[in-house]
């Protein structure tokens, strides 16, 4: 009654039994074709066995690797058609090793292209580099370090400083950690090259792109390769990536033609027919993924069936699996392309749980995972051989199997790995995908479980408002407003939380949508009424100074009495807003230096980062001298200033330039400023910030420049529906096109400031009567012109902004010169003179002293 197997194996393996000495595993030629990248083996004489009419050739095990690839994925094989980009890789390894100097290499390149392929070739030959590996998550909103976690762990001790920052969360701002994170690649460097390799760049978050341009730009004296892998839809999202270095290079990496295709078949060793090989070329449309896969398919499967998409093939691949060998494989998707060894025993039952050890050395074996450094301490880590894998694993999986497994993978990370960086962002993920499934199924909402999704997400949304990432904290914020009841204690707080970042990003409407909510639910307090003062003074602005003013001194004395330090804080950046709105630059920068140091005690370092660098504008625009501003810019330079500061810091050097003559400094660094408040998100402020490059062009005579940069600026303000720097913009695009000669062009651009200009910005007012003045002057009109100039200055002395007070007298000069009354004309252009002097403004000096020689020749 017992069970009995017969056939060719059972009497080969019979056969070999016989032939082995005690203690000794001989193997056969069927069973060496599937371990034998793992093995070590002697050849044994032929045997003649039964059965069989050719002798039988065996083999004695000598020696067995358990962390290889049964069938190893053949990276010894020559590199196929990919001569010239593997030129290029080189080339730009040996400039930066040459030059002791950064270079950003960037790889394109669709999924299963060889990507990785060509970069294991260039890794190999560099003896002696550091190489730091990190990967982009495929699920990575909102987080925005882990690769840069990921490649920095393996360097020991000396990277620690850093990953304390980025654990600290709120330490972890710009102003300090991108400066760290340089000055350790740069460290590293000094004792031979470095290779930060980071895979996946098109998931990355906006900063993480920030953070390596940074490295790209200011790294000096060390050599840094900084290698970047993705796929064609990272130009999608970045357009300019690299665009405009010297120091950059981009590869596209195109599909193998026939001919090479044939060649790495070849290579691999196929053992595909003629026929099969032709199918399989042609369906695999050049991509060595599929080509690779489509012999290990073969080699397990028998016959040849050629799926139409790597796609197919992969699970085709997937389906010749055990139960098992599926199941771990499954469970490892969940958490990822990178998964760890403890989190399968925490998603396996107890029937699974035995056979995981086994069952991944199996996986391993059959070249669908990879060991890899684990992230977590005293754990084994494993990587999807390549990430279509692991989709073509984790797609298979039924919605119910999903969220059930992503909230049990969410517990143990909490459990086990409770001070692992950006446990918040990856646990909070998880979470929400459980909840998303479960939705989805029709199942009846777990408080619980979206509660704690939330919070997980919250505490990840306000570190990322601390480090001025409001891209990030925005799409986080957002998710956890989500999960939450309306009834929920911190709906009303958090949605204020989120509306604030969209205010930082300037997007307005959403910010007034969420202020609305956030003010019916009185827990939100007088945080809200803060909020919604600081969206007036950008999509009100005539409304906004009455509106702020009435209630600001109450709110102060609130948040003195609470003993609220980051509500004071706000409440003085909001005091410093109503000042700048007055162009008021003294009262501004006194109500800024308050507003950081309540931050600063506060722990607001995004605030405090926010006061530090928004002092820059009046300091550029008031009183503060040429010299005083060079000294004060060195100074914030010396305390590493994170991309914003550094940003307004750029600004302030493009107007000394401006201010000392200097013209192309001044443009490249108002371009520099440009790109990086974009690159933060913040297009509105990005925009604002143009009026120092139109000031550049006037100064330089190119008044068609100013012009077209100032028309883009409207187009782009009108578009985000903002009001008060766009009054502006067209107040100094009023002053342009009247130099220009273009008087119609100048009228409709004052009737547009003033229309979008409230009551108490001065200085727009300051500038449109003194564009009046001069069309005056065109006209013949001296009278006119002269009413005109002195309501100009009727405005202008409410300010302390030494340049357009001497503009106001320079255009009553020219009113006064028009009529005849040369010693009061060169009155007013004297005082202007002396303000410009004071300032230190060279060229604005130099045109009011020639005006005024003219004015005094003549008399």
């Amino acid at each position: 009654g017992e069970s009995l197997a017969t056939g060719d194996a059972i009497n080969v393996a019979a056969r070999l039994e016989q032939a082995a000495l005690p203690g000794e595993i001989v193997i056969g030629p069927d069973t060496l074709g599937l371990v034998r990248d793992a093995v070590e083996v002697e050849a044994l004489e032929p045997l003649t066995l039964k059965g069989k009419a050719e002798p039988f050739q065996a083999y004695r095990l000598m020696g067995l690797n358990l962390a290889a690839a049964g069938v190893a994925r053949r990276l010894d094989t020559p590199l196929v058609g990919r001569d010239r980009e593997l030129m290029l890789l080189r080339r730009a390894y040996e400039r930066a090793v040459d030059e002791s100097g950064c270079h950003l290499f960037t790889l394109l390149g669709p999924a299963g292209v060889g990507k990785s392929r060509l970069i294991a070739e260039l890794l190999g030959d560099v003896d002696g580099a550091t190489v730091l590996r990190g990967r982009c998550l495929h699920y990575g909103e909102g987080i925005t370090f882990w690769p840069l976690v990921e490649a920095l762990m393996p360097a020991g001790e000396v990277a620690k400083p850093v990953l304390d920052r980025l654990s600290r969360g709120g330490a972890a701002a710009p102003e300090e950690l991108f400066w760290d994170v340089r000055r350790l690649l740069e460290e590293l460097a000094a004792d031979g090259p470095v290779v930060l390799y980071i895979d996946d760049l098109h998931w990355a978050e906006p900063m993480l792109f920030d953070l390596l341009d940074h490295i790209a730009d200011l790294s000096r004296g060390a050599p840094i390769l900084l290698l970047c892998v993705a796929r064609p839809e990272l130009l999608e999202a970045r357009p300019g990536w690299g665009g405009g270095k010297l120091n950059a290079t981009t590869v596209l990496l195109e599909p193998l033609g026939v001919e090479e295709c044939e060649a790495l078949l070849d290579g691999l060793g196929d053992g595909l027919d003629a026929a099969a090989r032709r199918r399989v070329v042609q369906a695999s449309a050049g991509n060595p993924l599929f080509l690779e896969e489509m012999v290990a398919l073969a080699r397990t499967g028998g016959a040849v069936v050629v799926p139409p998409t790597i796609q197919a093939l992969l699970a085709a691949r997937l389906e010749t699996l055990g139960l098992s060998e599926r199941e771990v494989l499954d469970r490892g998707a969940v958490e990822g392309e990178v998964f760890h060894r403890l989190a399968l025993h925490a998603l396996a039952g107890q029937r699974l749980a035995p056979e995981i050890e086994t069952r991944l050395t199996s996986l391993v074996r059959k070249e669908l995972i990879r060991p890899h450094p684990s992230t977590v301490r005293g754990d084994d880590a494993f990587r999807f051989r390549h990430l279509l894998i692991r989709d073509a694993a984790y797609d298979a999986l039924p919605k119910a199997t999903r969220a059930d497994l992503h909230g049990r993978f969410a517990a143990w990370l909490e459990e086990s790995s409770p001070d692992l960086v950006e446990l918040d962002e990856i646990a909070g993920w998880h979470l929400e995908q459980s909840a998303r499934y479960r939705r989805e199924l029709g199942q009846e909402a777990d408080a619980a479980l979206d509660r704690r999704a939330s919070e997980h997400l919250i505490a990840a949304g306000r570190r990322a408002s601390a480090r001025t990432d409001p891209g990030a904290a925005g799409n986080l914020l957002a998710r956890a407003v989500a999960l939450m009841e309306d009834s929920d204690p911190l709906h009303a707080r958090v949605t204020l939380e989120l509306a604030e970042q969209h205010l930082v990003a300037g997007r307005l409407d959403d910010a007034d949508a969420l202020l609305k909510i956030a003010e019916a639910d009185a827990a939100a307090g007088p945080h809200a009424t803060l909020a919604r003062a600081e969206w007036m003074t950008f999509a009100r602005p005539q409304e906004s100074v009455a509106w702020i003013t009435a209630r600001l001194p109450a709110l102060l004395e609130q948040f003195e009495a609470a003993g609220d330090e980051a509500g004071q804080a706000k409440a003085h950046m909001c005091a410093f807003q109503l000042h700048w709105l007055s162009s008021q630059a003294g009262p501004a920068m006194q109500d800024l230096r308050l507003a950081g140091l309540h931050a600063e005690r506060a722990g607001d370092d995004a605030l405090v980062t926010r006061a530090r660098g928004a002092i820059v504008a009046p300091m550029i625009f008031g009183e503060v001298p040429a010299d005083d501003l060079r000294i004060a810019l060195d100074a914030m330079e010396s305390e590493r200033p994170g991309p914003f500061v550094s940003a307004m810091i750029s600004l302030g050097r493009a107007d000394l330039a401006r201010l000392e003559g200097r013209f192309d400094d001044g443009e490249a660094a108002a371009s520099q400023v440009r790109a990086m408040l974009t690159a933060l998100g913040m297009d509105v402020l990005a925009n604002a910030c143009e009026q120092v490059t139109c000031d550049i062009a006037i100064s330089r005579g190119d008044l068609a420049g100013a012009r077209a940069a100032l028309e883009r600026v409207d187009a782009a303000l009108t578009a985000a529906g903002e009001r008060a720097f766009r009054s502006t913009s067209l107040a100094c695009l009023a002053r342009v096109c009247a130099l220009l000669g273009d008087g119609d062009g100048a009228r409709a651009a004052i009737a547009g400031a003033e229309e979008l200009s409230a009551d108490a910005d001065v200085i727009n007012f300051a500038m449109t009567n003194a564009v009046r003045a001069r069309l005056a002057v065109a006209d013949g009109d001296a009278a006119a012109a002269e009413r005109w100039a002195r309501k100009s200055i009727e405005f202008a002395d409410r300010t302390d902004f030494p340049s357009q007070r001497a503009d106001s007298r320079l255009a009553l000069a020219g009113a006064l010169q028009l009529a005849g009354r040369r010693e009061e004309a060169a009155e007013a252009a004297r005082w202007a003179l002396e303000r410009l002097e004071a300032k230190g403004d060279r060229p604005n000096a130099a045109g009011a002293r020639a005006f005024l020689d003219e004015l005094t020749a003549a008399a």
